[in-house]
């Protein structure tokens, strides 16, 4: 950064951009609002054109929604660039990149929304658009701009009431702003996902590569060689996280999630009838953070608790 430039920092550093002291005033408030979505605002005063720096880490969707004001980006490493102007809602596919905006002397104002990529695989809906999406999230290089065109009334209403949340103060202030922002992001995201939405029967389609990955992932699950999550399962078989959720209620009739749960499960009831372990030995050999967790889980997979298997060793 130069001694002329000023750098603000947003998305938990993930994102940058650096202003021009000399020609900008500036009041810009960022926030995480829940896991993975961040809220930024900003006011710009422009006291000459200026050309605006950015860089960032993230990957997943960028809801832009420009209020006042004539700005054109054009990425620095991708041969990619739009332009957007008063009243006009933007919602780009991002990935790591390098850009460089351009605006016009006068005012800015925007409302953006940054929402990551583990996100939209809990939150998505099953339709073309969302494999699509998932899919263009795991190439080297995925920058799109989904949508462009002007805001519509009702997404506009939510906007006015987010420019001026800051009349909320304290608890009140954040349940006001991420109620608000999960509303437009539902908005937002029903109109962009809502066609061919697909049925629990419809075919989803996966090769053979595909199918092997699905195996493989349930091979692993079922060794209980490792602690998985979700996420880490999908990069040890390189297949996203969608396909995997989908392919194991296509070709397993359960989710990765539940299947753990039931590896584990049995696996526990197996170390605890031999006698040889307690419960709080139990839960640390089956990757369980806190006892309580592994107790409450036990609980609700079997009906009954754990201690009531020890105690029935016991009596025999």
């Amino acid at each position: 950064m130069s001694s002329n430039e000023t750098i603000f920092q947003f998305c938990d550093n993930q994102g940058m951009m650096f202003l021009p002291k000399e020609k900008v005033e500036f009041s810009i408030f960022d926030k995480k609002v829940v896991d993975d979505v961040y809220f930024v605002k900003a006011n710009l005063t422009l006291k000459d054109d200026i050309t605006v720096q950015s860089k960032s880490q993230v990957d997943g969707i960028l809801l832009d929604f420009n209020l006042i004001g004539d700005v054109s980006y054009k990425s620095k490493i991708h041969n990619y660039g739009f332009s957007t102007s008063n009243n006009r809602t933007d919602i780009e596919l991002i990935k790591e990149e390098s850009s460089e905006s351009k605006a016009k002397r006068g005012e800015i104002n925007k409302i953006s929304l940054i929402v990551k990529k583990d996100f939209l695989v809990k939150n998505l809906p099953l339709n073309k658009k969302s494999d699509y999406v998932l899919n263009a999230l795991e190439k080297n290089s995925c920058q799109e701009l989904l949508k462009s065109e002007a805001t519509n009334f009702l997404t506009n209403k939510i906007l006015n009431q987010l420019y001026h949340f800051d009349m909320y103060e304290g608890n009140l202030g954040d349940i006001f702003l991420q109620s608000k922002v999960l509303e437009l992001l539902y908005c937002e995201f029903f109109e962009l996902f809502k066609e061919k939405t697909i049925s629990k029967n419809s075919i989803v389609k996966f090769d053979e590569k595909d199918i092997q990955a699905l195996y493989k992932a349930k091979e692993l699950i079922l060794s209980l060689q490792e602690d998985f999550t979700i996420s880490t399962l999908s990069k040890k078989v390189a297949l996203n996280e969608f396909k995997l959720k989908t392919g194991f209620k296509k070709y397993f009739n359960t989710s990765p999630g539940n299947l753990m749960i039931e590896q584990k499960m049995l696996k526990a009831k197996q170390l605890l009838e031999t006698g040889e372990y307690n419960i709080n030995e139990v839960s640390i050999i089956l990757g369980y953070k806190y006892q309580q967790s592994f107790t409450a889980t036990f609980n609700k997979y079997f009906r009954f608790n754990p201690k009531e298997l020890l105690k029935i060793k016991k009596y025999y």
